[in-house]
């Protein structure tokens, strides 16, 4: 059955009504958001510029960060744009580099 909001407002209401419920007790929405390859690789760059907090990425977390990337490298040594594709210049280039600062 559709349910069809009378007004703009009604509408918005009921969108943040059902967003607040997937939302977590701290704020964030879960959910696995992997395959890919270009994101991890920028939050170790913006890591690397700030400093290398360990706030931001921990140690433990970095080998956890490696070994991801390691299990994703194609058998030609490369990576893909996400994981299911094939060895590309921009996946590689940007995983190398993570691999690299972390």
């Amino acid at each position: 059955q559709s349910i069809r909001s009378k007004t703009v407002m009604e509408a918005a209401k009921r969108g943040i009504a059902f967003y607040s419920i997937l939302q977590t007790p701290d704020g964030h929405f879960a959910g696995d958001y992997g395959g890919p390859h270009f994101l991890l690789p920028g939050l170790v760059v913006a890591w690397y510029v700030m400093g290398r907090p360990s706030a931001m990425i921990s140690p433990p977390q970095q080998v956890l960060m490696l070994h991801y990337l390691k299990v994703h490298q194609q058998e030609d040594g490369g990576w893909g744009t996400h994981i299911e594709s094939p060895s590309t210049m921009f996946g590689t280039t940007v995983c190398y580099l993570a691999v690299r600062l972390l």
